[in-house]
């Protein structure tokens, strides 16, 4: 699935009557989870320096990261 796709979908899932069928709405939320475990992996091994927080993201605190680890 093409990422806009994803996104469009995404989106299109958080309406109150969603008009994607429930295959693309799952394919679209497997996409934005290897998306997230990507970001994840950058910003654990610091590959493109530091990576500003997604909108919405809630901030860890230095001890919640070691715990994750």
């Amino acid at each position: 699935m093409f990422i806009d796709k994803a996104i469009e979908i995404l989106e299109d899932l958080v309406r109150d009557q969603p008009t994607f069928s429930p295959d693309d709405r799952r394919d679209a939320v497997k996409l934005g989870i290897e998306a997230l475990k990507r970001l994840k992996d950058i910003r654990h091994f610091g590959e493109f320096g530091a990576v500003h927080p997604l909108p919405g993201e809630t901030k860890r605190r230095d001890n919640e990261r070691e715990r994750e680890q």
